[in-house]
């Protein structure tokens, strides 16, 4: 189609196709302003080819009509060739600058390298890890760098997962996501309306989309693109299992840093020379912990006290208490375990440790830890579990205000089932 005509004579047979086996020659104006939720006078100088409808609109339509994703695109197309632009004339680039002095990650770099699609196909990733750890600074890192490779723009929002506010809704996010995909145009107030036009949007686009600290798959999902080339990055601490299982996601996970990047990082924010693996190490190799501690002035000492900023968002202390919350809402025994591990002196534990400390059985302390794990506030190691450096001063506190709490009542057990009592003294 070259001109308003062309696009009307098209729009045509589309209705006619979408009428088939009705008993009627076309979708009838009357059915399309029903459909589209527009009144007849406007919808009938779009589709007559009076007046060059919005993209917005034409997305509707063809929706409406029943356009598969690769027709979708083709409309797109063809509405930007009438336009005059034959592409988007603003390309969006919605990421927060870099984070100063970021060292380290190849590995995973390059898994993320590795994953940029080279032809159709929307590719997934879940880039998970611990509080802390530098899951964002990470993917904002590489989306910087490898920019060139997504030639249509980049779009992020933080999907609040973790933090002082609530997790965003996935029509606020939609709204954030479309609000940037096209600026000029009103955001649909109908969730189902939101999530349609973001992917006819994305169809015809090589984006990059990260959504940051994600709470879970079933906040990720609406926002997930239906067809095009281009790749969407979610980080969040749980473990988004059910986005590697149920969606395709390619997980990249992380911990803390190497001792050496961990250094590197401490000299590229104090200087050359000022940096010790000693002062490495009592930050748990930590990238959050690393970064406050390049704070001036900063004496390491026992506990996180010395690791507090005032600032939630940068506090290790605070920052760990939002995975801890979310645990002990979800599933409070594991809560419970969680403290009762903080009273162990060594690296790790195994089973039988992890149910003495916390009076159960193994089987339920099993279950209970797989939570933690999934959380990623317990790590698996060969032969047992480990709460790295950090969280395990961060357990001793929770346990030391348990135990003043309890005081009178004794040490804290984890509630046994009727069937289990009597089996731990």
């Amino acid at each position: 189609m070259r001109d308003l005509r062309g696009l009307a004579g098209e729009l045509d047979l589309c209705r006619v196709r979408a009428a088939a086996g009705t008993l009627r020659t076309r979708v009838s104006l009357e059915d399309l302003v029903r459909l589209v939720g527009l009144p007849r006078s406007t919808l009938h100088r779009y589709v007559t080819g009076r007046t060059l409808m919005p993209s917005a609109v034409l997305d509707r339509i063809v929706i409406a009509l029943g356009a598969t994703p690769a027709e979708q695109r083709e409309w797109n197309e063809a509405w930007y060739r009438l336009h005059g632009g034959g592409a988007p004339s603003v390309v969006p680039w919605c990421l927060p600058p870099p984070a100063r002095g970021f060292t380290g990650r190849a590995r995973e770099s390059a898994a993320l390298d590795g994953l940029v699609p080279s032809g159709e196909g929307v590719v997934l990733a879940a880039v998970t890890g611990g509080p802390g750890v530098g899951k964002t600074a990470l993917v904002v890192h590489w989306a910087h760098r490898v920019r060139e490779r997504f030639p249509d723009g980049c779009l992020f929002v933080d999907l609040c997962g973790y933090g002082p506010d609530r997790p965003l809704d996935p029509a606020q996010a939609l709204g954030t996501l479309l609000g940037s995909l096209a600026p000029d145009e009103p955001v649909p107030a109908e969730p189902p309306v939101r999530v349609a036009r973001y992917r006819s949007l994305l169809a015809r686009r090589k984006m990059l989309v990260l959504l940051d600290n994600a709470s879970c798959a079933e906040q990720v999902r609406p926002l997930l693109p239906g067809a095009g080339a281009g790749m969407v990055v979610v980080t969040g601490r749980d473990d988004l299992a059910g986005l590697v299982a149920g969606d395709g996601a390619h997980p990249v996970g992380l911990d803390v840093l190497p001792p050496q990047d961990a250094v590197a990082l401490l000299e590229n924010l104090l200087g050359p020379g000022r940096a010790s693996p000693g002062l490495a190490w009592r930050c748990g190799l930590l990238p959050l912990a690393l970064r406050v501690a390049a704070l001036g002035g900063r004496v390491p000492a026992e506990g996180l006290g010395w690791l507090e900023t005032g600032d939630p968002r940068t506090d290790v202390r605070t920052v760990f208490s939002w995975s801890y919350r979310a645990v002990a809402d979800a599933d409070p025994e594991a809560a419970a375990l969680f403290r009762a591990l903080g009273r162990h002196r060594g690296a790790d534990v195994d089973l039988a440790i992890a149910a003495a400390l916390g009076h159960t059985t193994p089987e339920r302390a099993g279950r209970l830890l797989a939570t933690l794990v999934r959380a990623n506030l317990v790590q698996v190691v060969p032969g047992g579990y480990r709460l790295p450096h950090l969280l395990a001063a961060y357990a001793a506190e929770l346990s030391a205000d348990a135990g003043l709490r309890s005081a009178r009542g004794g040490c804290e057990r984890l509630p046994l089932p009727p069937a289990s009592r009597g089996l731990v003294s």
